[in-house]
């Protein structure tokens, strides 16, 4: 299938987003002994307590989340949740940067809202 036509499917809701890869970017993936729409109140509530961030995305039917922390080139974070049954949900997490922007081996936004979100 072209990327065109699955991106136009996509954005019409006829076919599911595939979570981003992880890997070249700071991320962490965190399980939590929760069930995925409790897991994902949890991240919302955990950005607003811990980061102070600011929610840019908010899809509930695809379990991702996008924050940021109001700078116009700042760091962003990325949440894609994925249930592992009716208890247990595994949340990654991944930082992402505008275009041109160097990309640090680590980020404390990262940590904090895995760390909180392990607690």
């Amino acid at each position: 299938m072209s990327s065109f036509l699955t991106g136009l499917l996509e954005s019409i809701g006829l076919r599911k987003r595939q979570r981003p890869r992880v890997g070249l970017r700071p991320h962490r993936t965190v399980s939590v002994p929760l069930g995925v729409d409790a897991a994902y109140e949890r991240v919302l509530d955990a950005f607003a307590r811990v980061l102070g961030a600011n929610i840019y995305v908010d899809d509930r039917s695809t379990h991702m989340i996008e924050a940021g922390f109001g700078l116009v080139n700042a760091e962003r974070l990325r949440v894609s949740l994925e249930s592992q049954g009716a208890t247990q949900t595994t949340v990654h997490i991944e930082a992402f940067y505008p275009a041109g922007t160097e990309r640090p081996p680590n980020s404390r936004s990262v940590d904090a809202l895995a760390d909180a979100l392990s607690q």
